[in-house]
């Protein structure tokens, strides 16, 4: 009686855990449906909208055909989501039938391990995606919402006046820009050679400087240098507002107050760099710098033809943070900018010449944005290999 009622029981259990997982994976299926039919009806109505914003001429009927294009169009990219959707529904059934049944729990696992990585690059990208179809969008409705798919974010009326508007090539922008002196100090393109130059030249002199300290720091005998390290390190933890002041009165003082100098002077020293470089040569064998010096090389060429290309990676790495930084750097550009001089004012501080008194155009801050990531993107692109090289190697010590 007790094993019929024992075997009962692990029937019954059998039973629910096999309901479980069906049931998970049914939410699973559900989430995956959702997820895929909204990003893939996006992604096709973004392209949709890009073509049609690019081949329209610049007119306002012109711009009502390109809205009558995407409508016409609803049904295709509509059609091509569901059906990647469906194909994507029965892959993931199929490879669910196929697996066994002990490790149907751990495809679930993984099936739930993918869709929150997914999310989480959606919830990453989506910032960069509302910027793109920001940009496309007529003036007056950045902020307007689909009443009928809250999801639906790509416009209906794409028209590239923001992008013309920002590099100025249209005649409208043209004639305000003769008339207003606020739309003449919106000069998108010295905006951006500016910037270009600052932290180019800032990311190439913190990179060559932290290099040779580090190398000092590294492989150099020098009295006192764990506790000269230490202090270096020790002003990582003073906030970096507390220099502004200071760094201020020392630029007006040097008369370098509305140059690009300014921008990138005080920030040359750069202790984070220097450590960072100084792990890595640490793990340079000292034999590599013997063999250089006893075949005659000076310490210039033991640091340029040895330690250098070894290096390369981590000071790469070093190059691209850096430029980052000055790209990017609004607080410290913003005060030691003088803006009666537009060859002083860089990207960040010239995007915020967009906003008004009262209102924002968003549309335009959101182009300009678009050409914003570009050298980013452009750097990280070509560099990436190198960047994650430099950022693992040196981590773990032998």
């Amino acid at each position: 009686m007790s094993s019929e009622y024992t075997n009962t029981i692990e029937h019954h259990d059998k039973h629910t855990v096999k309901a479980q997982r069906v049931a998970f994976f049914v939410v699973l299926i559900g989430i995956m449906i959702s997820m895929s039919y909204v990003i893939s009806n996006q992604l096709f109505k973004f392209g949709v909208m890009a073509f049609s914003a690019f081949v329209t001429p610049e007119s306002e009927k012109a711009v009502a055909e390109a809205g009558q294009l995407m409508q016409s169009m609803t049904v295709v990219y509509n059609g091509l989501a569901v059906v990647l959707t469906i194909v994507l529904t029965i892959f993931v059934v199929r490879k669910f039938l196929a697996t066994a049944h002990v490790h149907r729990m751990d495809f679930i696992r993984r099936m739930a391990l993918y869709l929150a990585l997914t999310l989480g690059v959606v919830i990453v990208l989506f910032p960069f995606f509302w910027m793109l179809c920001t940009a496309f969008k007529p003036s007056g409705q950045e902020l307007v919402i689909s009443k009928t798919n809250p999801f639906d974010i790509v416009p209906s009326e794409p028209t590239l006046d923001n992008f013309r508007r920002v590099l100025k090539i249209d005649a409208a922008s043209k004639g305000m820009a003769a008339v207003d002196a606020i739309e003449q100090k919106k000069n998108f393109g010295t905006y951006f050679l500016n910037s270009l130059l600052v932290a180019t030249t800032a990311a190439f002199l913190v990179t060559f400087f932290a290099a040779m300290g580090a190398y000092v720091f590294s492989k150099k005998p020098l009295p006192y240098k764990q506790q000269i390290f230490m202090l270096l390190l020790a002003t990582m933890m003073i906030p970096g507002m507390m220099f502004m002041v200071p760094q201020f009165f020392m630029v007006c003082k040097m008369g370098l107050f509305g140059t690009k100098w300014a921008m990138f002077l005080p920030h040359l020293a750069s202790v984070f760099g220097i450590f960072m470089l100084k792990q890595f040569m640490d793990t340079i064998p000292d034999s590599l710098l013997e063999a250089a010096q006893i075949d005659g090389a000076s310490e210039w060429q033991v640091f340029t033809v040895v330690i250098v290309p070894l290096a390369l990676p981590i000071i790469l790495t070093l190059f691209l943070l850096t430029f980052l930084f000055h790209w990017s750097n609004f607080l410290w550009q913003l005060i030691v900018t003088n803006f009666e001089n537009p060859l002083s004012i860089t990207l960040p501080v010239g995007l915020a010449l967009f906003r008004g008194q009262y209102t924002s155009e968003l549309g335009l801050i959101m182009s300009a944005s678009c050409f914003s990531i570009v050298p980013i993107a452009v750097l990280f692109l070509f560099a990436q290999r190198y960047f994650i090289e430099g950022m693992t190697q040196g981590a773990v010590k032998e």
